[in-house]
């Protein structure tokens, strides 16, 4: 899998050292974001942007639509923040001080194709998509029973351990059933199954 390269663009020093330490050597630290789109191609670089007073969520926006991947950092990560910069189109959401492993996790996620998001944020997007009701049921044409009573546990919004507690089985036998209906309905997590699901 190929990893972009990382472009980090921080106010916060502190900070910074741990950044650089999870993107390797390859990293290259930014000091405006004004002119990316002549500087580099979306193709070849991952953005990693603290959010901050010279941060608006317009610039987020504008830097998603020209198609960058997107690594938001936040000092005081708020779901709300996080749903409201997903809906804008950024890849990823962390804390400003995550670990130097948890930077990496969500890089090679982003690199993968898939979003990183918190949990609290996850079941809040996913609790915004399943306030619509769900028009068409031939998505479960694909699954066995069980798969299905998982994904219905999972679009109201529980956790894996919370599914697993319902149906009397191992929260390792939900990721399993998850795996499986992933595979069947082609998404890559919990989030994209909500939307494939209520748009069928």
């Amino acid at each position: 899998m190929h990893m972009k390269r990382p472009l980090i663009f921080i106010q916060n020093p502190n900070a910074l050292k741990n950044w650089l330490t999870a993107c390797g050597s390859d990293a290259k630290i930014l000091y405006d974001l004004d002119t990316l789109g002549q500087k580099f191609s979306p193709s070849d670089v991952t953005l990693l942007v603290h959010l901050s007073d010279k941060v608006s969520q317009e610039k987020i926006a504008h830097l998603c639509q020209q198609n960058f991947d997107l690594l938001a950092f936040s000092d005081q990560p708020s779901t709300e923040e996080g749903t409201q910069l997903f809906k804008k189109g950024i890849k990823g959401y962390l804390n400003t001080h995550a670990s130097a492993d948890r930077i990496q996790q969500a890089l090679s996620t982003i690199s993968s194709g898939s979003i990183w998001l918190g949990s609290a944020i996850m079941q809040a997007m996913i609790g915004q998509v399943g306030r619509s009701s769900i028009k068409n049921s031939d998505w479960k044409k694909q699954l066995t029973p069980r798969e299905i009573q998982v994904v219905e546990l999972v679009l109201s919004q529980k956790s894996n351990q919370e599914v697993a507690d319902t149906l009397s089985i191992t929260e390792r036998t939900v990721k399993s059933h998850l795996h499986n209906v992933f595979k069947k309905l082609q998404v890559s997590d919990r989030l994209a199954l909500a939307l494939k699901i209520h748009n069928w």
